[in-house]
């Protein structure tokens, strides 16, 4: 049986997007192209180790969220989490096929770990999904930016299965996020993320060390990479969500034992 369906005429797609039949033909060979995975070797020093990545861009394509439209890069590192998910707001340089951003001086970056629980299924323990949403909210709002998202870094680095064990610790024990992963963790390490695959990634577009970083995050550990590796990032932008019944303890636990800033008002007072 075959199931193949016909594509539509160049009369159909030039009614439909009110372009010439050049301009048609000039975007689908842009668009091929964009298909074709591009690699380049990056070097990237991380606690004060330095080694070469190899860093592949795998395609682009647009997202049109609540937010606006952002340009979605799918790239590959070959560290231990693969895959690596760019938002972008900016132009695009069709020739190079990089984000072209009109402030050279500066950008907002938000580097986010994967959160299949809170992100995809809407898990209400966790803030990760509104955070995630802020962070585009944000970037849309000042014009231009980038989210550099990271799927394999779940559980703060331990993996799914770990996050689902700590989950049902904390529904069963009535623990918190830190207090189950410490349960579980070999010596009680509850986060192992790096984030080399980032620095590689402002490489691969070309972005100068000159570039002042505005990091978007509630976690100043996360600004560590960026200084070994000669960027500069001279503000936060807070990431902070309103905790609630569900929130709340998470984020206490997070903002006590993991250094994170601002997360839950004490004292009346905003910590920040």
């Amino acid at each position: 049986m075959n199931n193949g369906i016909k594509p539509p005429s160049m009369a159909d797609i030039r009614e439909k997007s009110k372009m010439s039949a050049e301009e048609v033909n000039a975007f689908l060979k842009l668009l091929k192209r964009s298909m074709e995975p591009f690699s380049k070797r990056i070097s990237v020093h991380e606690n004060g180790i330095a080694r070469y990545y190899a860093v592949e861009r795998r395609g682009i394509g647009i997202l049109k969220t609540e937010h606006g439209k952002f340009w979605q890069y799918n790239f590959a590192v070959d560290d231990q989490w693969g895959k690596y998910s760019v938002i972008v707001k900016a132009e695009l340089d069709k020739n190079l096929l990089v984000p072209v951003f009109k402030n050279k001086d500066q950008i907002v970056l938000r580097t986010d770990s994967g959160c299949e629980t809170g992100q995809v299924f809407g898990d209400l323990t966790c803030e990760c999904h509104d955070q995630l949403h802020l962070a585009l909210k944000t970037i849309a709002e000042i014009g231009e930016g980038m989210l550099i998202n990271i799927p394999l870094q779940d559980g703060r680095g331990m993996g799914l299965t770990f996050k689902l064990a700590t989950l049902w610790i904390q529904d069963v024990l009535g623990v918190n996020t830190v207090e189950s992963a410490s349960m579980l963790a070999p010596d009680s390490v509850i986060d192992i993320r790096t984030y080399s695959g980032i620095i590689c990634i402002l490489k691969f577009f070309g972005i100068p060390t000159t570039c002042r970083i505005n990091l978007a995050t509630n976690n100043p550990k996360k600004a560590e990479v960026f200084s070994e590796n000669g960027y500069t990032v001279v503000n936060y932008v807070p990431v902070v969500i309103e905790p609630n019944e569900h929130t709340k303890t998470h984020l206490q636990a997070k903002q006590d034992h993991l250094g994170h800033k601002g997360l839950v008002k004490k004292g009346g007072e905003d910590e920040n």
